[in-house]
């Protein structure tokens, strides 16, 4: 008798980078099995989402109302919403289903925490390319995850790098 291998998670984190969607087209040429055998992949397109009021100049200066948080908050998740219909729409021109999830934090916590959290068999992260001094100085997202993630993390660079 033949065994049925169960397909594997696979998370994706993404950003509004070009990095990042280059990340998802090469996990989607190079690691997804598409369908919907007990063989195939499961694809989960992750976005970390800043908290409302994290990426403006006077964080930590000014204590914000509560209407100016609300619209902090809707254009975060506006923001999420469009890199996620970005994603997703890559996926959907290669008929592979996805399923999507919004965290909040900063990435690089946050992505880990969600792989750990879901058991994510397989990581995907792009890489900007950073260098030896911002990745010293704990700036590179794609360096701590593939530390601390609870899985095997594949980092993508583009070829042009």
């Amino acid at each position: 008798m033949e065994e049925v291998k169960i397909g594997r998670k696979v998370m994706v984190a993404v950003d509004e980078t070009e990095e990042s969607m280059y990340a998802l087209e090469w996990a989607l040429d190079h690691l997804i099995i598409p369908g919907d055998s007990p063989a195939s992949d499961k694809l989960i397109l992750m976005h970390a989402q800043l908290p409302a009021g994290a990426n403006t100049p006077l964080t930590g200066h000014v204590a914000f109302t509560g209407h100016v948080l609300d619209i902090l908050e809707r254009r975060e998740a506006t923001n999420s919403r469009q890199i996620l219909t970005r994603a997703k729409g890559i996926c959907e021109k290669r008929n592979v289903a996805v399923e999507s999830k919004v965290v909040e934090g900063e990435a690089k916590y946050a992505i880990c925490e969600a792989v750990n959290q879901m058991r994510v068999d397989l990581l995907v992260v792009g890489s900007r390319s950073h260098g030896a001094i911002k990745r010293a100085f704990g700036r590179s997202v794609s360096d701590y995850c593939s530390h601390n993630a609870k899985c095997p993390v594949v980092i993508v660079k583009r070829q042009d790098e």
